[in-house]
């Protein structure tokens, strides 16, 4: 009679153990199914477009081995503004921060050609720095500039060999708003402001859909064809 009992105790607690895993089973693959359904989610829905709302202007000044770069927005920044690449060092140049607790309407970081991530080509030089308007996460609403500084010389201009670093200056400039989301695709850039100098400024105002805004004889906006008109800030 007690053998009966040992192999009815062993059924109940094999079916036990069966109904335990069974559960188990099921939570995990729950798990896994709201995991990609959230990623999934993410990927299709939550795209951060480049803006420049917010923003007076950017300027750009490349000097002979540096990018100088000004930022003036319409309300006191309380952000943060860096390098794309380096916002986990977060140490200047790359990384720079308002020093008042209220913020600040300008902002300024100057940092060497070879530093921060800066990208070379033969002669062209180029960079995005990303402005974010909370100090610890990309939101819709932030911006990010591609900031290009251009050395190559004209091919009728005769450059001595023995010129310097020091003495070189950039024959071209460019500004352009892209998105501040590292994962997001860079064919589709935005609004673009070109120098045929050493310096260039992006000011969102001046922006008109459908149209190149030619800025004196050296500079002009390129835009992106829309059939939706844009307003001012």
């Amino acid at each position: 009679m007690s053998g009966l009992q040992n192999c009815i105790l062993l059924l109940m607690a094999s079916s036990l153990l069966l109904v335990v895993y069974v559960s188990a089973n099921k939570q995990q693959q729950q798990r896994q199914q709201n995991q990609e359904i959230w990623e999934q989610d993410l990927s299709d829905t939550f795209k951060i477009e480049g803006s420049d709302q917010g923003i007076q202007k950017v300027n750009l000044k490349c000097g002979a081995d540096s990018m100088n770069v000004v930022l003036e927005t319409e309300k006191p920044f309380t952000g943060v503004m860096y390098t794309r690449g380096s916002f986990y060092k977060q140490t200047p140049p790359c990384f720079m921060k308002p020093t008042a607790s209220q913020g600040a309407r300008s902002l300024e970081m100057n940092f060497q050609l070879d530093q921060c991530q800066t990208l070379r080509e033969g002669d062209l030089y180029t960079n995005i720095v990303v402005i974010q308007n909370d100090p610890e996460l990309i939101t819709p609403g932030d911006s990010a500039f591609s900031l290009e500084c251009d050395f190559r010389q004209p091919r009728s201009l005769d450059v001595e060999a023995s010129m310097q670093t020091r003495d070189r200056v950039a024959t071209g400039s460019k500004i352009t708003l892209t998105s501040p989301d590292p994962a997001a695709p860079t064919e589709h850039l935005h609004n673009s402001v070109l120098s045929n100098s050493d310096t260039v400024e992006y000011i969102p105002k001046f922006s008109r859909p459908n149209r190149t805004i030619h800025l004196g004889s050296v500079e002009e906006v390129e835009l992106p064809s829309s059939g939706h008109s844009r307003d001012e800030l």
